[in-house]
């Protein structure tokens, strides 16, 4: 079974840096990047929160790994309530297929009570459309908008970091709101081993994300005195899909006397946030950019380019919008190069339902954003509406091979030097 033990929580960098030194037994050594040990660092000292609520991050991290591979935990103490949080999300994961043993637990020598009081709301912000869909819905209460480095953007990546904050910190419309920053290594500290631990690739989306964001801001809340924590979803009750981040998962987190998580928009489809903010720019006369893509080909706001860059597009000019006004650089061609991305697409169950969405859109819409010439557009949109894109997506589907991507992933990452080799030949 194996244990993994937390001996320690220290603070450098003037309290802002939060420090885990914990060790792991032989078997459970191989989940464990030796050199990358797990670390959080905020933009303010944070070293006066107490060790209960600051092992908050390290465990919303470690344990998900601990419950798939059978492992024990051991640290000295836990804040009481997100102790007995984690019991219930654990329960949501064995409803899984994917998760089969019920051997992984937390053992805590001592549960603390804590209490936060206080009524300032926050949220998890990465600028793309379900997260400005929770803003728009939440806007009155002015919430704190925190963004996590090493999420959706490697640490390493100093340059679309930089441009990303400078995003943050110059859109007028966020000019009201605290914006706050966390820098962790959460998706760099454990091994491909953990990927391999479900049937197909893709621990950070599937299993990770929701409890370990969630967990990283437990530090700021008990500074900042939040009550609430907002995170917007990524998928709807539509759509039957493993998803590591749900309203059943993310709202029984809780901490320090009763800190409340929402799920944001789950009844909302997709495209719904989209008319959403499209009604809400209309409202408010504002134009502000939406930031959707992290691809590595992006050499703008937005690479305009791919499969979700798309999907956004569409969205906006199926709402009478300009998407050039929205962080995009598209012109009247942007329709042939739907079909050229969508071909090679991911084929997932969540895209082509994203995409039947468009499709739905496009055909209970009669008005939308003409680039240059009506007639021809207008010839575009009706291929959408009779489900062009939706055959493409649906072609893609019957030839993927989940069994070699697996494969893939293994030798690539089991034997990194063979990639490297392959490369030089290659070139």
């Amino acid at each position: 079974m194996g244990k993994l033990t937390l001996h320690t929580i220290s603070y450098s960098d003037e309290g802002k840096k939060i420090v885990y030194d914990y060790s792991a037994e032989v078997n459970v050594q191989k989940y464990l990047v030796q050199d990358k040990p797990l670390y959080s660092t905020y933009g303010i000292d944070v070293s006066s929160v107490p060790d209960s609520i600051a092992v908050i991050p390290f465990l919303s991290n470690i344990m998900p790994i601990a419950w798939y591979a059978g492992f024990t935990v051991e640290v000295e103490e836990v804040d009481e309530d997100f102790y007995k949080a984690l019991e219930l999300v654990h329960k949501e994961f064995l409803k899984r297929d994917s998760l089969h043993t019920v051997k992984g637990k937390l053992e805590a020598k001592k549960l603390v009570k804590n209490k936060i009081i206080g009524d300032k709301s926050s949220m998890l912000f990465s600028g793309g459309v379900d997260a400005y869909a929770t803003y728009i819905r939440i806007f009155e209460k002015k919430p704190d908008l925190i963004t996590i480095h090493g999420a959706d953007i490697e640490i390493d990546d100093h340059s679309q970091w930089e441009d990303f904050t400078n995003f943050i910190e110059t859109e007028k419309l966020l000019e009201k709101n605290n914006q706050e920053y966390i820098e962790t290594n959460l998706r760099e500290f454990y091994t491909y081993q953990v990927e391999l631990l479900l049937k197909d690739i893709g621990w950070w989306g599937k299993v990770q994300h929701g409890l370990a964001l969630i967990g990283s801001l437990a530090p700021l809340s008990f500074i900042y005195k939040y009550s609430s924590i907002y995170i917007a979803s990524s998928y709807t009750d539509h759509i039957d899909i493993d998803w590591g981040s749900t309203p059943e998962i993310d709202e029984k987190i809780t901490w320090a006397g009763g800190v409340k998580v929402f799920h944001d928009g789950y009844e909302l489809k997709r495209q719904d946030k989209v008319d959403l903010i499209a009604q809400f720019a209309s409202n408010t006369d504002n134009k502000f950019k939406l930031r959707v893509c992290y691809s590595e080909l992006r050499t703008e706001f937005n690479c305009s380019n791919c499969e979700k860059c798309f999907r956004t597009i569409l969205g906006l000019i199926l709402n009478g919008k300009n998407p050039n006004d929205y962080g995009f650089n598209v012109d009247e061609t942007v329709y042939d190069k739907f079909y050229q991305v969508l071909e090679i697409g991911s084929g997932s169950k969540g895209v082509k339902y994203f995409w039947w969405e468009l499709m739905e859109k496009a055909k209970n819409t009669d008005q939308f954003y003409v680039f240059k010439d009506k007639e021809k557009e207008t010839s575009q949109i009706n291929k959408i509406r009779d489900g062009k894109i939706d055959q493409l997506l649906e072609q893609k589907i019957n030839t993927s091979n989940k069994g070699k991507q697996r494969i893939r992933f293994i030798i690539r990452n089991k034997f990194p030097w063979l990639q490297k080799l392959y490369r030089k030949i290659r070139y």
